[in-house]
């Protein structure tokens, strides 16, 4: 893992790792035919399996407690189903997460490298053309978009969450729960962390791009004309890998991040019915809240920095429509035909991040969910109306 973007990045994948959801970073800076290899494949692996079967035991647990928890708030069947859903899927997610690891662990290694030969690449191609980008903008841009986000999960996650959980529960087991819903929340952030690395690739490869604009309109000599056609058409080539390299990285992250959504969504539905039951306490209620709002930023994250990516890659374009060669040269026929040729790619690849094509990520996207849940509040809300209407009445044919 050679580059100075995967060694920023490397705190968050350790972090990632001791969560269950990445292979460790050092598995990949090893032979795979060592025994320390081997051994820390083993303990990870059995490390991972743990973190499984606890889901499935805190999941299980928590389907027996449901029943009675909703005799006792006397509400209709619609909830257990929806509960019941929530946490099927959350064993279902978490499986998924281990089973993508084990299936998917040469293909991660490969994102990898390909990572860090394009960063290589990009710094290689256009020394003599320009200064580089800061490299210490990175590591702020991580920080302040996933690191200050994790801080801000890692604290205020369990104390939202813990004090909801039933009484039927015993205090060792809600510890447990809440460890589980929290790691399955932390697969938003490394599928960011992976966007983000691809947005910096963009952003490194749009600086010397826009570098090699800036020498065309000084250029008046034939032989630096040559160099910079020929620097522009590296630039294309490299554009077509990061396109490229999207792929991989959707196609890697596509059952875990469908399912996350999937999760996240039902959950949240599931959270407005039970703050809708218990509406007599506001304390919880307003905890409630707060736990719907962090599984809907931690959704809107991905699609925010996806968008980012998406925009700075269009940006290109437009780059390339101002780039004009110098006055003294009449017709740059080489340079006329590299755009076109640039132009000609980026018209054919499209940038799009999705979960294999069955929805994309992106700000658009959320807008709908915000939608959707929005439609089902009102929805439940006339429900829930309705029914105290019907017992209301009820009530009063009994009294007379």
């Amino acid at each position: 893992m050679k580059g100075q973007l995967l060694s920023t990045a490397r705190p968050y994948l350790q972090l990632l790792s001791l969560l269950s959801l990445t292979p460790p970073p050092s598995s990949y800076e090893r032979n795979p035919r060592s025994r320390q290899w081997k051994l820390m494949m083993l303990i990870f692996s059995c490390y991972a399996c743990c973190i499984t079967l606890l889901t499935v035991y805190v999941s299980y647990g928590s389907i027996l407690i449901l029943q009675v928890e909703l005799e006792e708030a006397m509400v209709e069947d619609f909830s257990y189903a929806l509960g019941l859903a929530q946490k099927i899927l959350l064993m279902i997610l978490q499986g998924a997460y281990s089973v993508n690891m084990l299936i998917f662990y040469q293909k991660l290694g490969r994102i990898y490298w390909e990572i860090s030969s394009l960063e290589l690449d990009i710094d290689a191609a256009f020394q003599l053309f320009g200064n580089q980008r800061k490299r210490s903008k990175f590591r702020v841009y991580l920080f302040t978009h996933i690191g200050l986000w994790t801080i801000f999960l890692l604290s205020v996650f369990p104390r939202l969450t813990f004090p909801l959980m039933t009484d039927f529960m015993i205090w060792h087991n809600k510890v447990l729960s809440v460890f589980v819903l929290l790691v399955v929340q932390f697969k938003s952030l490394e599928y960011t962390l992976f966007v983000m690395l691809i947005h910096e690739l963009l952003l490194r490869l749009r600086h010397k791009l826009i570098q090699l604009q800036q020498e065309l309109t000084v250029c008046e000599q034939h032989d630096l004309l040559q160099a910079l056609v020929q620097a522009i058409r590296k630039n294309k080539n490299l554009h077509g890998r990061i396109w490229k390299l999207v792929g991989e990285v959707e196609g890697y992250f596509m059952l875990p991040m469908l399912m996350l959504f999937l999760y996240n969504l039902v959950c949240m539905l599931h959270v407005v019915n039970w703050a809708f039951i218990q509406m007599v306490n506001p304390n919880d209620c307003c905890r409630r809240i707060g736990r719907l709002l962090i599984l809907l930023i931690n959704l809107l994250i991905p699609c925010w920095i996806s968008h980012n990516c998406i925009n700075t890659y269009n940006s290109f374009g437009r780059i390339l429509h101002n780039i004009r060669g110098g006055s003294g040269l009449v017709t740059p026929q080489l340079l006329k035909m590299i755009l076109m040729e640039y132009a000609l790619q980026m018209e054919h690849l499209k940038l799009r991040f999705t979960c294999g094509g069955f929805f994309d990520i992106n700000l658009k996207y959320f807008a709908s969910i915000v939608v959707t849940l929005i439609s089902y509040v009102v929805i439940l809300i006339q429900l829930k109306l309705q029914g105290m209407h019907e017992a209301k009445q009820a009530a009063t044919q009994r009294m007379n």
